[in-house]
């Protein structure tokens, strides 16, 4: 009786194993699967959180200044010139935030990669402007 016992035991420990390990097969199918789903064209995360820090940057940078046509001219240029620094175009860059905008959990991530970037270099640049004493205006 106790070696029916043992054998029933060792069968369900052997289904319970399989059935972990199908499990996890399942579900590496189903994530590699939903990465193919992936559109064409599409910013990796990484290289869009660069591309939405630097234009969080231009527009802290826009908002100072007194806003006119000229300012806005000027600041279409300044904003081209992220797009060229990442060398990606604006249409990819709203396809790429629009794709990630599906993901809502995934681009507040990206959002919270950028907030450390940008207080990391505020952190930066006031460390910097502390440390340097303040030169005497010229008369």
């Amino acid at each position: 009786m106790q070696q029916n016992n043992h054998n029933q035991h060792g069968i369900f420990s052997f289904i319970k194993t399989r059935a972990i390990k199908l499990t996890m097969v399942f579900l590496l199918v189903i994530t590699a699967c939903s990465e193919n789903n992936k559109p064409a064209n599409i910013l990796e995360e990484q290289k869009m959180v660069s591309i939405m820090t630097d234009l969080h940057i231009m527009d802290g940078y826009m908002s100072s200044l007194m806003y006119n046509d000229s300012v806005r001219i000027k600041g279409k240029n300044f904003y081209a010139t992220i797009y060229d620094k990442h060398k990606v175009t604006p249409a990819e860059y709203e396809k790429s935030l629009k794709y990630y905008s599906m993901n809502p959990v995934l681009l507040d991530s990206m959002y919270s990669k950028v907030e450390l970037i940008l207080a990391a270099k505020e952190h930066k640049l006031n460390k910097e402007l502390i440390s340097k004493p303040n030169k005497p205006l010229k008369e």
